[in-house]
């Protein structure tokens, strides 16, 4: 890790952005490397350059904070700081899977707190990823799945998936495309992520000819591609529907070449 933190700044409102700025330019080791205003925005910046923490506001209209975390691409996927005026409950949460949590209104202290413990987490190669973390704290939140073990069974066309005691039966044909946290698989499929406890080489298994993998930790249908950009280094952009956009390394790009022509 470097020893400067490349931090991203997430929230709605104005003051509250200036509030953080303020407070995190007294840290010392921060960079600041961008301020967004919703969470779409912060799609574009984590694609666009590399970021090591990212505050993220909660509350934001569109695509909110959970949201953002959804949507994003494991191998961009920073360390996560939610902000949050939520109760004590969504509180217990974030606090036993995420980096950490600041619970509004907050103190230059607590940012401190925050910042010391995002930098033990990127020094920690044992520990969880930032999406890992982040993603666990959503199951634990929205009371989702119950990220239990076990493998889950061949289908030919539908990919069960455990959700406490309900199980979850998901047409392949639906699946958008699949993101790796740790042992843990999220299934985009529509407007809903699914957590799925699994590797990718035991799901790549039962996935059909249409989902290929273009990064070390996801995988896309191919079915589902609206379009593709080129961008430097060999990559490019993969954009899917509901404003997803996925990058392609460049170890990966023969997988996706007959789209590009």
């Amino acid at each position: 890790m470097n020893e400067v933190l490349k931090v991203l700044i997430v929230d709605d409102e104005p003051l509250a952005l200036e509030y953080m700025e303020h407070l995190l330019t007294a840290v010392e080791g921060i960079q600041i490397a961008g301020r967004c205003r919703s969470g779409r925005e912060a799609l574009v910046e984590l694609q666009r350059q590399p970021i090591d923490l990212m505050f993220l506001d909660i509350q934001m209209p569109g695509l909110n904070g959970l949201d953002v975390v959804k949507r994003c691409q494991n191998d961009v996927m920073p360390a996560v700081v939610f902000a949050t005026a939520y109760d004590e409950y969504a509180v217990r949460a974030f606090d036993a899977n995420a980096v950490d949590y600041l619970l509004k209104p907050f103190e230059g202290e607590r940012v401190l707190e925050a910042v010391a413990r995002a930098k033990d987490r990127l020094l920690s190669v044992a520990l969880q990823s930032g999406k890992e973390a982040a993603v666990a704290a959503i199951a634990g939140l929205e009371g989702g799945a119950e990220l239990l073990g076990g493998e889950v069974q061949e289908r030919p066309t539908r990919l069960p998936i455990k959700d406490g005691a309900h199980t979850h039966l998901v047409e392949l044909e639906s699946i958008e495309w699949i993101d790796a946290a740790g042992d843990y698989m999220c299934v985009h499929a529509g407007n809903q992520t699914y957590i799925l406890r699994s590797t990718m080489k035991e799901l790549e298994k039962k996935l059909s000819s249409e989902f290929v993998r273009i990064h070390r930790s996801t995988i896309v249908n191919l079915n589902k591609v609206r379009s593709v950009d080129a961008i430097p280094k060999g990559e490019c952009l993969l954009h899917l529907d509901n404003e997803v956009s996925l990058k392609v390394s460049r170890n990966y790009r023969s997988a996706v070449q007959d789209l590009m022509g």
